[in-house]
């Protein structure tokens, strides 16, 4: 018998990993480098001496690397990053590193780097953040659908009483306009998740962002017997970000805190700044809350409360946070409710030429 709670890894998987290795100095210059380069990147060993290791890496990972190359010996970590291959395209590789000092060369600090291709697992990853988000677009069609007829129905209505001359026009067209407005506007939302799209991050309005979010989850909201209550800071704040998939996580954690409060009451929103250079959203239902000997294993692969669920959600929740450097954290009382809080790095809107 299968048992649900398996912890699962991509270690499990039946292939295995193409690899090299590589030391640089403290200045990230490469020294030298294992022949594995070349099946990894199409490069050979001799086109990477002597050049910097940031210098091939995607402009929107290199921010994990500030700091690395001035960091102490024995210091160790993991990257994930978009490595450039020798035909101009990207991959994705996986970078463990380790910095020593080499008493032989008077104590010169230098840096060990093991990478690791990463393509077919980060293929892998998409596939499921992707199926997981159809999934989301197919349990809110159905309330969509509904708030987009209620709005068509009235636009019939008064063009009927208008063909029959019963009412003056010009006193419903502001009505119609806003109408029609409400509905391209939560069709253009729902399209926009679901078109298939190249990862890409750009600076938004964390703001703006979960206002968009909201409007797709009014009509859950409304037949859940639930309000929703925001309280978002004057003060803006911006993110660096895949929009499409913020947008994931966020309508997955509403959607979760909205299904928790069978019984109706009011689901609170709050965004403020956690720390230097970081925002908080934090979303509070009245629900059933999670037992504290359940809390750790939220998020897992296969871990769910919900009848019907496969834990898969929340997994690739924290697996977008992750990768937007953040984190996510959980307190929760059975019986009072839970609340998620999503933190997040923020950056100033004029490093990508918006106000």
């Amino acid at each position: 018998m299968c048992d649900a709670k398996r912890s699962f890894h991509f270690m499990d998987l039946p292939f295995q990993f193409k690899y090299f290795t590589a030391v640089t100095g403290m200045d990230g210059m490469i020294e030298s480098i294992s022949p594995g380069l070349q099946e990894v990147t199409g490069y050979s060993m001799e086109e990477w001496i002597g050049k910097k290791f940031p210098s091939f890496i995607h402009s929107d990972d290199i921010d994990q690397f500030k700091g690395l190359f001035r960091k102490k010996a024995e210091d160790m970590g993991m990257f994930l990053y978009r490595l450039q291959t020798k035909s101009g395209n990207y991959k994705w590789v996986e970078s463990t590193y380790s910095i020593y000092n080499d008493t032989e060369l008077n104590g010169r600090g230098h840096i060990r780097i093991l990478t690791k291709d990463m393509t077919v697992v980060k293929d892998l990853y998409d596939y499921l953040i992707y199926s997981e988000k159809l999934s989301m677009i197919g349990q809110l069609a159905a309330g969509i659908a509904h708030e987009i007829r209620n709005p068509l129905t009235s636009i019939k209505g008064f063009l009927q009483l208008m063909q029959a001359g019963v009412i003056d026009t010009k006193n419903y067209l502001d009505i119609m306009e806003n109408e029609i407005d409400r509905i391209e506007t939560i069709s253009s939302e729902l399209l926009f998740l679901g078109r298939p799209k190249e990862s890409q991050l750009k600076i938004c309005s964390i703001q703006k962002l979960l206002d968009e979010v909201l409007i797709l989850m009014e009509s859950q909201s409304f037949k859940q017997n639930v309000r929703i209550e925001t309280n978002f800071l004057c003060k803006p704040f911006y993110i660096r970000c895949d929009e499409s998939k913020l947008k994931q996580v966020f309508i997955n954690l509403v959607k979760n805190g909205l299904e928790a409060m069978e019984q109706g009451g009011t689901l609170k929103i709050e965004i403020y700044e956690a720390a230097f250079h970081q925002v908080a959203v934090a979303i509070k239902d009245e629900g059933y809350g999670i037992p504290q000997e359940n809390l750790e294993q939220i998020g897992q692969p296969f871990y769910t409360t919900k009848e019907g669920g496969n834990g898969l959600g929340l997994m690739v929740c924290f697996q977008i946070i992750h990768e937007h450097h953040g984190k996510i954290s959980i307190a929760s009382e059975p019986q009072k409710g839970s609340t998620f809080t999503v933190v997040l790095p923020t950056v100033q809107p004029e490093e990508n030429g918006q106000t």
